[in-house]
């Protein structure tokens, strides 16, 4: 067994019970990050001390033994940040589809309709409410 190899089965026994890496602390981990370089590039230093609380914070969090406290504590934020995370996703596709289709809004329930470009003048209906509206595509 080779040095690399001893030393990940070292780490692996330390971190054998603990809660680990989670949206969470990912999350925290970057804010501080970005706090990190914005503190640096407008020398605001206490910033760089926010940045460092919340890097201890997120490592106390991934080197917890409290597993069911710090799963709560992720569901909890991944309930409250749902909405935005589901329309950064839906942002995301509509950039990554936007050749191909387009995106329109039903006029009476606000719903997101996709549309192939290029057909010319339709009239669309939207599968939710039944609204029949006319664009363009």
């Amino acid at each position: 067994m080779g040095w690399f190899e001893k030393l990940r089965a070292a780490f692996a026994r330390f971190m054998s019970g603990r809660y680990g890496v989670d949206q969470l602390s990912y999350t925290m981990v970057i804010v501080a990050l970005v706090m990190t370089v914005v503190a640096m590039i407008f020398g605001w230093g206490w910033l760089t001390l926010m940045s460092d609380a919340l890097l201890v914070l997120a490592f106390f969090r991934m080197l917890s033994k409290n597993r069911y406290k710090r799963a709560q504590e992720n569901a909890d934020y991944l309930q409250a940040t749902q909405k935005a995370r589901v329309a950064a996703s839906q942002w995301v596709n509509r950039v990554k589809n936007g050749k191909k289709y387009r995106y329109f809004t039903c006029p009476k329930c606000k719903n997101r309709l996709r549309v192939p470009r290029g057909v010319g003048n339709v009239t669309i209906t939207c599968k939710n409410c039944g609204t029949k509206f006319d664009k363009k595509a």
